[in-house]
């Protein structure tokens, strides 16, 4: 069926839908048609008028047309129907020349009549209102959607916008404009093309003209803004069409097609297509980015290459697609709670690709969560405040210094890794002892003891601007006594004399007021409001003295484990020979720090945020290393982390840590030792909804559009020469061309497959194996193009994925049993068999591409 084909005779008008997915023209036939504006399938059309359509507007759910007699409608544009109709006529009667619809809430139109005058109908109330008279012909006017703002063009004077509230004429350029276009108050708000070919784009409040677009040597017929602020069209006569970046405006795309004038065009919203209407009677949609047409009238639309069938990773998600929600806040809840006892060791258990690192990732970040709220909220909550988190892959460690990598990656965690180390404890030791110095100053005068408190910063910053306003008042003090000893000596002028010497007792009195802290005293002390003062400064320099105690312990631990993971890796302890002792001394070391500094908080009043109150280390992939090095893990978790701050929480499947344990020589009663919690994951039985629904998500009702491509080149200089038409249009093919191949669309499956995934992957056992079977469908998929989908037996090849992701070793027997047998109950499985595809041929024909996807069966592939 052709595209875009229904209108007899011309075409005046056109307008796209606010969501970018509809066309809206009108013409001669006196009928509006709505398109779907990729497909060209005509939607619905709209019967009213009795003259040719001459403008449409739509914005939201109203649409406005107008017709050459001047009669105008508004219509409720998502169910066609009319709601409003008036004429456009002034108290003269006079022709029509150009209107403009405006979808304002209860309709407007702006037109020009052969009288010269502008006026704005309002079609609800019935009501016309002169905005201007010109005394010209009027050839083009435009409005804002609100009709706020109104532009008309006229015969050699230029053009004019109008405020429509305050009546505020503008008046710009000179000769004949035919073409106007209009934007809220804007840098750049009026768009202009003249007969000459001209086009201008205009800053109204400042009456001068910003950037002037050169490539039309004919009258412009239509302007438009883009959805982009840079983005500015115009079509003229000779049927061209040119797009500008207004950074860029000597290089256009040109946009070559229409046979005779482009009547009028309309940016699409999303800044990447325009639509356009010409004299051929031709709607034509063009991506102006790659200067090609896209959808319309006589376009042939390319082969597209095939869809990408974007696979899905294996990286644990922070989205609960597994029903873990519950099971996350249960954990964290007990990991979290300030009455939970630690050391404390659970053992997450979960086969292979059962979810345990997205369990992990989403049980870390609900601890964070937890303590954030804390924080938050000090005194009202049971959780601990401040928890420091590490997260460790055996498997990133599984050579001989696995436990140095853990214990190194433990401190660098605990730091922060400040990188310079040594520097940051040295910073914090003199700062230590400056602020002690201060709380704990042993001068014998009271006095003196005051002052240094007062005047002592508890805070670098706090303390910089307290000694910059003593020395701003010592300047001043010192010009004030300079002004006295001048103004009496040498000058022998009392008013200087007066004015230094007021300044300098101003400037001692401030000075000595803002030592004490209180303008109310001149020697404080005794009295309460410096005793307060002293009270409030003695507190903050304990808050600070605590929080800088800890940071020095973590520094203090993190800098003896440096040095220890430098000497074992040079190989000064010999195999790591005890390599045991000193980290478990570093940590008790710590251990005690910690809890030293929560007593001298909760001493203190628990003011301030609370020292480090937990270590949660998280060790996952346990199951990917060796059996020795399964054990090495298992024993630093139980002889170095076994301290009242740590909670250790290890991921692995319980079958390898049995293996492991037989392999070394260990009775299961080990894991005992090391474990106080073993917590399992639940099966994944119908939890699999979510987790398919995530990879495949349902198809939409509209085609989908490919990614816009990110513009080429930057907003340089733009180039003097005017640009060449013919290599313009060959470069702009050749960009068609590789845009087509660089825009590629994703692949969408369809609501049937959709439901026959859901039916298949409960009987899968992991969520590693959904996420297989719907990669390899996809890989599968991606080749059958859309008018060969009703031959395609999805069914049963989704059948065959899923028992090769189930069971590859059980997939073999069954599909060499599908090629040998012709007994089609034998060959499948009972659990596995389709009522709908039960055609043996059909599992046969698609067995030999499905063997290529697994290890076990890539030997029954066939050509």
């Amino acid at each position: 069926m052709e595209r875009f084909a229904g209108h007899e005779g011309g075409i005046h008008a056109v307008a796209v839908s606010p969501n970018g997915t509809r066309v809206v023209t009108a013409g001669e036939d006196l009928v509006i048609r709505e398109w779907d504006l990729f497909t060209g399938r005509l939607r619905r059309e709209l019967p009213g008028h009795s003259r040719p359509v001459r403008a449409v507007a739509v914005h939201g759910d109203t649409m406005v047309t107008c017709d050459e007699s001047g009669q105008a409608r508004t219509w409720a544009y998502t169910f066609g129907q009319s709601l409003h109709r008036g004429a456009v006529r002034s108290q003269w009667a006079l022709t029509t020349t150009a209107c403009a619809p405006a979808s304002a809430s209860r309709g407007a139109v702006v037109a020009g009549l052969a009288n010269g005058d502008v006026i704005l109908h309002d079609l609800a109330e019935g009501s016309v209102r002169t905005l201007l008279s010109t005394g010209v012909w009027v050839d083009a006017v435009a409005t804002t959607p609100s009709a706020g703002r109104v532009a008309v063009g006229v015969e050699h004077r230029g053009a004019y916008v109008v405020d429509v509230g305050p009546g505020e004429v503008r008046h710009v350029g000179t000769g004949t404009v035919t073409a106007v276009a209009v934007r809220e108050s804007h840098h750049g708000d009026l768009l202009t093309g003249g007969a000459d070919g001209a086009v201008i784009l205009w800053d109204t409040a400042q009456n001068a003209p910003l950037v002037r677009f050169p490539g039309h040597t004919s009258p412009v017929s239509s302007v438009a803004f883009g959805d982009d602020d840079t983005q500015v069209f115009a079509a003229a006569e000779d049927g061209t069409l040119l797009a500008w970046d207004s950074s860029r405006p000597h290089d256009p795309a040109v946009l070559n097609g229409h046979i005779g004038g482009v009547r009028a065009l309309a940016s699409v919203p999303g800044g990447e297509h325009v639509v356009s209407i010409g004299e051929d009677g031709t709607i034509r949609v063009w991506d102006h980015l790659v200067g090609e047409q896209v959808a319309g009238t006589g376009f042939t639309e390319p082969a597209p290459p095939p869809p990408r069938p974007t696979p899905a990773s294996d990286e644990p998600s922070s989205r609960d697609l597994l029903n873990f929600r519950q099971d996350v806040r249960t954990l964290a809840a007990m990991i979290a709670d300030r009455t939970t006892e630690p050391p404390l060791c659970v053992a997450l258990l979960g086969p292979w690709g059962s979810g345990k690192s997205s369990f992990v990732r989403q049980l870390h970040d609900r601890v964070d969560t937890l303590a954030d709220l804390s924080r938050n909220n000090p005194g009202r909550s049971v959780f601990a405040a401040t928890v420091r988190q590490v997260r460790f892959n055996a498997w990133h460690y599984h050579d001989d210094e696995l436990w140095v990598g853990m214990v190194e990656q433990l401190f660098a965690d605990l730091a922060d890794d400040p990188g310079d180390v040594p520097r940051a404890r040295d910073e914090l030791r003199t700062r230590l002892a400056d602020l002690e110095t201060v709380r704990d100053n042993a001068d014998r005068s009271p006095i003196l003891r005051t002052l240094r408190l007062l005047k002592s910063g508890v805070d670098p910053g706090t303390r910089r601007r307290r000694r910059k306003a003593a020395v701003v008042s010592a300047v001043v003090g010192l010009l004030g006594i300079a002004a006295v000893v001048a103004g009496w000596f040498f000058l022998r002028n009392w008013l200087i004399t007066a004015a230094g010497a007021l300044v300098a007792v101003i400037t001692a009195v401030a000075s000595v007021a803002g030592a004490l802290d209180t303008v109310r005293t001149s020697v404080a002390p005794l009295t309460s409001g410096v005793r307060d003062t002293m009270r409030a400064r003695r507190d903050e320099l304990d808050t600070e003295i605590r929080a800088v105690r800890e940071r020095l312990s973590q520094l203090d631990a993190a800098h003896r484990m440096r040095e220890l993971v430098d000497a074992v890796r040079q190989g000064r302890y010999g195999q790591y020979r005890g390599l045991l002792g000193r980290v478990h001394e570093d940590l008790r070391v710590l251990d005690r720090d910690m809890r030293a500094a929560q007593a001298e908080w909760q001493l203190a009043g628990s003011q301030g945020p609370p020292p480090l109150e937990r270590i949660v280390l998280y060790i996952d992939d346990l199951d990917r290393c060796s059996p020795r090095k399964v054990v090495d893990v298992l024993a630093a978790v139980h002889l170095l982390l076994a301290l009242p701050l740590f909670v250790v929480v290890v991921a692995v499947d319980p079958r390898w840590l049995r293996w492991c344990l037989d392999e070394v020589g260990l009775p299961p009663e080990y894991l005992d030792k090391v474990f106080q919690i073993v917590y399992a994951l639940r099966p994944m039985g119908t939890s699999t909804a979510g987790l398919i629904d995530a990879m495949v998500p349902p198809p939409g009702d509209d085609s989908v559009r490919p990614a816009q491509p990110a513009p080429s080149g930057g907003a340089g200089s733009p180039d003097p020469a005017p640009p060449d038409r013919q290599s313009s249009a060959r470069q702009a093919r050749v960009r068609g061309q590789e845009a087509r191949e660089l825009r590629t669309g994703r692949l969408h499956l369809r609501q049937e497959e959709r439901d026959h995934l859901h039916r298949i992957a409960p009987r899968l056992p992991t969520p590693r194996a959904v996420k297989k079977l719907v990669n390899l469908y996809r890989l599968v998929r991606v080749g059958i193009r859309d008018d060969e989908f009703d031959a395609f037996p999805y069914r049963a090849v989704l059948t065959l994925l899923g028992l090769l992701v189930a069971d590859p070793a059980s997939a073999r027997s069954v599909f060499v049993a599908i090629v040998t047998t012709d007994d089609f109950s034998s060959a499948l499985p009972l659990e596995w068999r389709d009522d709908i595809v039960d055609d043996l041929q059909t599992y046969r024909h698609w067995v030999g591409t499905i063997a290529r996807f697994g290890f076990d069966t890539h030997d029954l592939v066939t050509p």
